[in-house]
């Protein structure tokens, strides 16, 4: 079986108080979803380069073989 790369991001790792976690196979879904919970849920509507940055830095990224699971 092939590994299949999935990319992670948590508000948590992000360092807010708030249990949302996205995961996706592409790293611009993450980005989206989360841009739209930090909108609707956190008041952020403007993602500043330097946010930006902090949240991708807070992205985690692992394999698995076949479905995933958590």
């Amino acid at each position: 079986m092939n590994q299949r790369k999935y990319v992670e991001l948590s508000c948590r790792d992000a360092g807010a108080d708030c249990d949302f976690m996205v995961r996706s196979e592409k790293e611009d879904e993450v980005m989206r979803l989360a841009g739209e919970h930090a909108c609707e849920s956190h008041n952020i509507c403007e993602i500043t380069p330097e946010l930006k940055g902090k949240i991708q830095a807070s992205i985690k990224i692992f394999g698995c073989e076949g479905a995933c699971y958590s």
